[in-house]
């Protein structure tokens, strides 16, 4: 076992090293957790150190294995008592330790096999179709931005809430769940995959932006999806990404939306139907007309990736088919939804970027009618979801945009600075549908794209 007789510091207590360190404490000679933002508790630590875990700000001089996150920036790395014996020290991030914890460790099975899903763009709408289309079949288990769910016959029952996606979230969702034996398990994870997973799926690695204090990428980070996959294991990557390099015995197989590129891809018919071929996998084509309420070329990434995804794992394709028509989009992912008589088209998630708000206009300018105000909401409730919404980008959209729309309403600190004639601000999501919904009237549309966790 990775943390056997070692000393092991556990840096970032923030971001899932909680469940991380109190794991590790169950193998390892000692454990000490580094509070680097200082915004834990110190109820909280002190509970840590009840059961052992010793709370420090720097590294000590008898650590043998250091876990870190790998967005941390490296000028926060805490200096140890003598920086020059730590030098030898090894170090892992969050996500390997996850993936030993759950995999690595001796008499602990989950008993079920393991999706992990990670990109920058459709992670929570592809795991939840996967979640569907699987669960047709078998009990599926999901750990993603919705929540913790347990799915059985296309029906999801919420377990638990509040969770966030960093891989120390894992061990938690699991905890939660002890008392269910799936059949499958399907974990979002920001930033890569932990190795655990005997199906590692890249959605996208487009819009790609800096981390650990802009000395690495998204995308290099991601990448740990293909450096820590498991012997054995598929990979399911979307053709955008390129080439990749995994270990000789892991099988790759790539998806796109665009009609003849991958392995999997999807194809639009005249007649609205679309179709995904699969016939490089089980010699099938899916066949479907997506339904209303939602925006179908918003999800296509997702559908065809939770397609290729489903038949990898031997789901029909009666039960890929059948969840594609009666799916009506995923809460807060470009979905029109009815709100005290409005027309809003829900964009407002963690995944949010000023691309997306595009497409959101767009989807709502081809539902009004002659006379209806479009109202746009716009910002973040909290900068810290994820790589936060660029203050600049959103500048630039409103000055390209602000014609389109009636009114424009900001959220957030860092939005504070932009103003024009039909700008107001609000301090969140609810304030800011409560002014939509004033500066409206019946059948009109409000522009939900609020990034934020949900």
């Amino acid at each position: 076992m990775l943390f056997e007789n070692k000393d092991v510091a556990v840096i970032d207590l923030t971001h899932g090293g909680i469940p991380l360190a109190q794991h590790i404490a169950r193998q390892a000679r000692s454990v000490t957790g580094i509070d680097i933002y200082g915004t834990v508790g110190s109820d909280i630590l002190s509970g840590l150190e009840k059961d052992g875990i010793k709370i420090d700000d720097k590294i000590n001089t008898d650590i043998d294995l250091i876990v870190a996150p790998v967005h941390l920036n490296p000028a926060l790395m805490p200096n140890s008592g003598d920086s020059a014996e730590c030098a030898g020290c090894a170090v892992i991030t969050h996500h390997r330790a996850v993936g030993e914890l759950i995999s690595g460790t001796p008499g602990r099975s989950l008993g079920g096999r393991i999706v992990e899903i990670t990109g920058t763009l459709a992670k929570t709408s592809t795991a939840t179709l996967l979640a569907d289309m699987a669960s047709r079949s078998m009990s599926v288990l999901s750990h993603t931005t919705r929540g913790v769910e347990h799915w059985q016959k296309g029906v999801p029952i919420k377990v638990h809430h509040g969770l966030s996606i960093a891989p120390g979230s894992i061990l938690e969702a699991l905890e939660h769940t002890a008392d269910i034996k799936p059949d499958l398990y399907i974990f979002e994870v920001s930033l890569g995959g932990t190795g655990a997973a005997g199906l590692g799926i890249i959605t996208s690695l487009d819009n790609e932006y800096t981390i650990a204090g802009g000395v690495s990428t998204s995308t290099r980070a991601k990448m740990q999806m293909v450096d820590y996959a498991k012997h054995g294991s598929t990979l399911l990557v979307n053709t955008s990404v390129g080439q990749i390099y995994p270990p000789d015995d892991v099988k790759i197989v790539t998806f796109s939306d665009t009609s003849g590129k991958g392995d999997v891809y999807m194809n639009e018919t005249p007649t609205g139907i679309r179709t995904i071929n699969c016939e490089s996998l089980n010699g099938k084509t899916i066949r479907f007309m997506p339904g209303s309420g939602y925006d179908p070329s918003s999800y296509s990434t997702a559908m065809v990736c939770a397609a290729a995804a489903a038949c990898i794992l031997d789901v029909g394709p009666g039960n890929i088919e059948s969840t594609l028509l009666d799916f009506q989009g995923v809460h807060g992912r470009m979905r029109q939804v009815e709100r005290a008589g409005r027309k809003m088209v829900d964009n407002s998630n963690s995944g949010m970027n000023i691309n997306s708000v595009g497409d959101a206009l767009e989807y709502a300018k081809n539902i009004a009618k002659t006379g209806n105000r479009l109202v746009l909401a716009l910002g973040e409730e909290a900068k810290q979801v994820c790589e936060g919404l660029d203050p600049e980008d959103v500048s630039t959209f409103t000055i390209e945009h602000g014609s389109e729309v009636d009114d424009i309403i900001l959220v957030g600190e860092r939005m504070e600075g932009i103003s024009g004639n039909n700008i107001h601000h609000a301090n969140s999501l609810d304030r800011a549908i409560e002014m939509a919904e004033s500066l409206t009237k019946e059948n009109d549309i409000i522009i939900s794209c609020i990034k934020c966790f949900r």
